[in-house]
């Protein structure tokens, strides 16, 4: 039965409001250096992580135009960051033109997926029997930030930089370990702010993977979103997490098109 003042209606248009939303907080917490802006539809967030994806623009609503997108790209550029433009469906070909004009290079596409109020799949998959996980202390970000970076195959200060004491000490945020046998073997991040739950940096280690240690781990994340007054939940996925997602109930709302500056890791 849905909460009261939930809606059965999860739009596309929703979800993006609340990832923009918690960029918002998560600058708040990153600090000096770290920043967000609005232009019309479009919006620019800056973390300062040498990730293009975590220092770019994103198309709020299809009817960003390109003026608007060109000066946050403006703003971005200036302070030497590899960065992108994050485009919904239905933007307009003036920006694939402006990102081509600006000499950046088309990525992997992204799927924007959620869930709302959780089903028995999620309760159960959160229980897996070697796995015990834990919510991280804001003094123990190190272990998540090298538990992402072996599992993402990325630099560890990238990790330490994205997710600093400040950020896991804000009221919402959450990190999670899951161990088997004394090992930390899975990671993940969530932060729950009014009606939302997103999830990030879900990364099992190579050695460690096809053993649910991911589906458990956002499962539990998820879940603990739920109990804290969250009616959804949302993540962005990679090509190699949608059918786990998927397992879980996560429906795909949208894909977004991702252009990137060149010569830099994309993720």
């Amino acid at each position: 039965m849905a909460r009261a003042g939930t809606t059965r209606t999860l739009t596309a248009d929703r979800v993006t409001s609340a990832l923009v939303d918690d960029g918002v907080r998560l600058v708040r917490g990153l600090g000096a250096g770290a920043s967000t802006r609005t232009a019309g539809d479009a919006s620019l967030m800056i973390t300062g992580v040498p990730i293009p994806t975590l220092n770019g623009v994103l198309t709020v609503r299809p009817t960003a135009t390109a003026a608007d997108v060109g000066d946050l790209l403006d703003v971005v550029a200036r302070h030497n960051l590899p960065h992108s433009i994050l485009m919904r469906p239905g933007c307009r070909s003036e920006l694939v033109r402006l990102a081509k004009q600006r000499g950046m290079v088309k990525d992997d596409p992204l799927p924007l997926m959620a869930v709302l109020l959780p089903s028995d799949r999620i309760r159960q998959a959160s229980h897996h029997a070697n796995l015990a996980i834990r919510v991280l202390d804001p003094d123990e970000g190190g272990i998540h930030a090298a538990i992402a970076a072996d599992g993402f195959e990325a630099p560890l200060e990238m990790f330490e930089q994205l997710i600093p004491r400040p950020v896991l000490a804000q009221t919402g945020n959450h990190a999670y370990v899951g161990r088997v046998d004394g090992r930390d073997v899975v990671t993940a991040f969530s932060s729950t702010a009014g009606d939302h739950v997103g999830i990030f940096n879900v990364a099992t280690p190579a050695a460690y993977r096809g053993r649910g240690y991911g589906t458990a781990i956002t499962a539990r994340a998820v879940l603990d979103g739920f109990d804290a007054g969250a009616t959804f939940a949302y993540l962005q996925s990679s090509p190699a997490g949608l059918r786990i997602y998927e397992s879980l109930g996560f429906r795909t709302l949208e894909t977004w098109s991702v252009w990137v500056t060149p010569g830099q890791p994309p993720h």
